[in-house]
């Protein structure tokens, strides 16, 4: 198989990205080519790193009112310790150190008001080393796409 993906794979990539449930049959039938083909071109994009299997949440139908960004700078202290702290926070979605300014940026997920209080206020204020933090909200989420990254190695180092 090629080391990067043809017309066949990224064809079968849109397929599943369309719908991730689609029978490997099906694909099969709309690209006219075998089930076995499809099955192990998909085994083999996954493989090589080309196509990753993820789970997306829709927050709002988990009762989440609020979607939130938050800018960390940190002073003190090691931005990596930081980063570790605010990870296991509950609703926090995503945790990202930056090369620059901000030093961490967060991504979060609120209930509502008292929620979005405990997340900020109780929370993540408490935690040393955060000299200051920036806050934005989502209003509404009109396009949310991850079906474009570079895989690789996603690994955490500890």
């Amino acid at each position: 198989m090629p080391k990067t993906p043809d017309e066949i794979d990224l064809r079968i990539i849109d397929a599943l990205r369309e719908d991730g449930r689609t029978p490997n049959k099906s694909i099969a039938k709309q690209l006219k080519v075998s089930e076995t083909t499809v099955a192990s071109r998909i085994r083999s994009s996954t493989e090589r790193n080309v196509i990753q299997v993820t789970l997306q949440r829709d927050i709002y139908s988990l009762g989440y009112e609020f979607q939130g960004f938050l800018d960390v700078y940190v002073a003190g202290r090691n931005v990596d310790a930081v980063a570790a702290d605010l990870v296991p926070i509950e609703g926090v979605l995503a945790v990202a150190i930056y090369l620059g300014s901000p030093d961490i940026l967060v991504m979060f997920a609120a209930r509502d008001r008292a929620d979005l209080a405990r997340i900020v206020n109780d929370e993540i204020s408490k935690i040393a080393g955060i000299q200051r933090v920036e806050s934005y909200f989502a209003l509404e989420i009109r396009k949310f796409e991850s079906a474009h990254v570079a895989l690789g190695d996603n690994r955490v180092a500890n």
